[in-house]
């Protein structure tokens, strides 16, 4: 069985990863790589165990599939230059692993007769190596062109990515999901260390009292569902707790005080979904609305 060939233009973390996992489950046949250097091309190859550093797209072989993963705000230009190099031929699919963009990012493209599509992986690949034992699993974004779709999904799914389908015009909010959730919860992570060290904890013991209770509310989540995960003295409806537990907060750090109020809005909604028939809790409540309501703590 012939295989299909796979460029890739900007390789870094993710198209490392795709390109190692596509190579070394001969899935796919590694053709070029082009990055910013030589250099970092070959090391690009090097982590994939495949492929061929080269240092222009005129020196690109032809491909059956063309990876762009270069970073967002480099990915129209990176398509206009594919575009005018006269390397690409009807039929052949060209994709990107956007997030946030969609495939009509890639418009340029489509008088060449390239066939365009967008894949995003849904998981962090800070770390190619983590990134790469546990993509198995993995929810993959896909829209575009049901004729490069239909090459995509298998592939992915051979990989043992879960591929679903999103709509182009829903990509923003799409990708906005997965950044809340994820580099969101790192930031609100740090928020938290910083204030337990303001308590006089010190930071690997804070990340240790942490790793508990952050893994355990994650799992009830996913088990439980939101509303049921919630705890803590919103859920308990304690209005005098969080009243002056908002005012520390602000007092320590007014941005951290906003922080506060604005996710315990989100927390006070999900607390209103259980307990409807507790009148003085559902008063409590009311209470918690209306403090947060004011804006001032």
């Amino acid at each position: 069985m012939i295989r299909m060939t796979l460029n890739l233009i900007g390789c870094g973390h993710v198209g490392q990863v795709l390109g190692r996992l596509f190579f070394g489950q001969h899935r796919l046949q590694a053709g070029a790589v082009l990055n910013r250097s030589l250099d970092s091309g070959t090391r690009a190859t090097t982590f994939m165990g495949a492929g061929t550093a080269v240092e222009s797209i005129g020196s690109m072989p032809a491909a059956d599939l063309w990876l762009l993963g270069c970073p967002d705000q480099q990915l129209a230009a990176c398509a206009a230059a594919l575009a005018h190099s006269g390397r690409l031929q009807p039929g052949q699919i060209v994709f990107h692993c956007s997030g946030a963009l969609g495939s009509d990012t890639l418009a340029i493209l489509r008088p060449t007769g390239a066939v365009l599509a967008s894949v995003h992986p849904v998981r962090s690949f800070a770390d190619p190596r983590t990134a790469l034992e546990g993509f198995p699993g993995t929810a993959c974004g896909m829209e575009g062109d049901d004729a490069a779709l239909g090459v995509l999904e298998p592939l992915f799914q051979a990989l043992g990515g879960r591929p679903f389908r999103i709509g182009t015009r829903h990509k923003l909010l799409y990708h906005a999901a997965s950044v809340m959730a994820c580099n969101y919860l790192v930031a609100l992570m740090e928020t938290s260390l910083q204030l337990l060290a303001q308590a006089g904890v010190e930071r690997t013991q804070a990340l240790a009292l942490l790793q508990p209770l952050v893994t355990g509310t994650a799992a009830n989540v996913f088990a439980s569902g939101t509303a049921a995960a919630l705890s803590g003295p919103i859920a308990r409806a304690d209005h005098e707790l969080v009243a002056r537990q908002w005012q520390a907060v602000a007092d320590w750090q007014p941005e951290a005080g906003e922080l506060y109020r604005l996710l315990g809005r989100q927390a006070l909604t999900l607390a209103t979904r259980t307990g409807q028939d507790d009148p003085e809790r559902t008063a409590r409540l009311r209470l918690i609305r209306e403090l947060f309501e004011d804006k001032t703590a």
